[in-house]
């Protein structure tokens, strides 16, 4: 039993062992790379290494390139160390951007007294491995740079400018774009063809809807195509509602969808929510900058007009975006009437049902009252603790919760639930102060009199 726990402990030990040595990497092949590459030279590679494993070994080629192919296919063996490298550019500022300007669709590969020609960015973009062959030892690649371009922008995937070859048509370059996006107009794509002081053009429209045999029209070099965008899809109008709805969160409006709509789509209010309270506002409009108002917060209060306070005043108040229309009549029609037509960008809250009314400020229980209808300013205060000491004698303000307005208490100002009652404080004085202003008024008017005595008398 021994002598078998023994071998069962030497087996382990044996496995771990050849576990951390590294396997040889088996055979090597020497392969070149020339012509308009970063770092030209022979490189040891592997044979089970294809063409774009030695692009990237020589740095012609970004691994965003790589990382685009979607290829099960691909090889992820890392090529051996470079044998005979030619001068590397890494250590200095490169003047070329060699994976922009390389000829990848004509790579020249010479094996066996043969000159075999791969497109190397029809395997990038689409996946074709017929155009990323296994290397073999003595492989000779000549990658030579582009002269002529096609461009594509507009509604397609992957906007580029893309190597032109003889016979290229205009589904090659919308292939090697990656196809049109979702919001591609296809009815209007526009071709430019410069003339040859590369300055006039000629503007070709096709519409590939009606006439799909376009796709093969024949382009030349330097031929600029765009693919028009619709806009109405490319921005969808999008809203968001919360608060005390069954579904919360954006929906996709159309130019015709009300508050109404949005709420019904929500799954309607729930039991908590108080529809007559909702507030609706547009989130653009909320977060414009105001640059009148930026100026009014950074001047002097001594120096605004009493316009000029007020403006700023309210504004620090109220709610930036927020739309004007009757909510209680929304909320007591069930949205047939006060319905307003949605934009995009807005913001919809429905908040949760409170009938109780907010008193703040020098009372002496500040807090949350319960709403009574028809009671008054004095009955919440008086809920509160009453007055303390420090407040100023004269009533505060009322706050409304629908608006944010600023009124002042009265016997025919109503409080509903949710305003806020504030009872402001006296202000701090010092008695030396109020002295020093009393001494400056009275001779102010001593000054007056004196001189008006003096005018009367000449």
């Amino acid at each position: 039993m021994r002598i078998r726990f023994v071998i069962l402990i030497l087996l382990c030990a044996c496995t771990m062992f050849a576990a951390e040595i590294t396997p040889q990497a088996g055979p090597t092949i020497s392969v070149s790379i020339t012509g308009f590459v970063q770092n030209p030279g022979v490189y040891q590679m592997l044979p089970v290494n294809r063409l774009s494993d030695l692009l990237m070994c020589c740095g012609g080629v970004p691994a965003r390139s790589i990382e685009e192919t979607k290829n099960d296919s691909i090889q992820e063996s890392v090529p051996n160390q470079v044998v005979t490298p030619g001068p590397s550019l890494k250590e200095e500022k490169c003047p070329y951007d060699y994976p922009k300007t390389m000829a990848l669709r004509t790579v020249q590969l010479s094996r066996g007294g043969k000159k075999l020609f791969y497109d190397v960015l029809k395997f990038y973009r689409m996946g074709d491995d017929s155009q990323n062959p296994f290397l073999k030892d003595g492989d000779v690649v000549l990658i030579s740079a582009v002269m002529e371009y096609v461009s594509i922008s507009g509604g397609v995937n992957y906007p580029c400018e893309i190597q032109y070859n003889a016979g290229d048509k205009l589904q090659d370059i919308i292939d090697y774009a990656k196809g049109t996006s979702y919001d591609a107009d296809l009815s209007a794509v526009n071709i430019y063809r410069f003339a040859e002081n590369k300055i006039d053009f000629k503007l070709i429209s096709l519409d590939l809807l009606q006439n799909p045999a376009q796709y093969g029209f024949a382009l030349q070099a330097g031929d600029v195509c765009v693919v028009p965008q619709i806009s109405d899809v490319l921005h969808r109008q999008k809203v968001k509602i919360s608060g005390q709805v069954k579904h919360p969160g954006e929906y996709i409006i159309t130019s015709k969808t009300t508050l109404a709509d949005l709420i019904q789509q929500a799954g309607g209010v729930n039991s908590r929510g108080d529809l007559a309270s909702l507030v609706h506002y547009n989130s653009y409009l909320n977060e414009r900058n105001n640059a009148y108002l930026n100026q009014l917060l950074q001047s002097n209060l001594g120096s605004m007009t009493p316009l000029e306070y007020t403006y700023l005043r309210t504004n620090l108040q109220q709610m930036k975006g927020k739309y004007s229309f009757d909510v209680k009549k929304f909320a007591e029609t069930e949205g047939k009437e006060a319905n307003p037509i949605l934009r995009d960008g807005d913001r919809v809250f429905v908040p949760e049902r409170m009938d109780m009314v907010i008193v703040s400020g020098q009372v002496r229980h500040p807090g949350l009252i319960q709403w009574v209808q028809g009671k008054d300013w004095n009955y919440y205060v008086e809920q509160a603790g009453g007055y303390t000491n420090y407040r100023k004698h004269a009533k505060g303000r009322l706050i409304r919760g629908d608006s944010g307005n600023w009124i002042k208490p009265g016997k025919r100002i109503q409080i509903m639930a949710g305003d806020t009652l504030f009872v402001p404080s006296q202000s701090d004085r010092a008695l030396w102060t109020d002295i020093k202003e009393g001494i400056t008024l009275l001779s102010s008017v001593i000054t007056i009199i004196v001189g008006l005595r003096a005018l009367s008398t000449n």
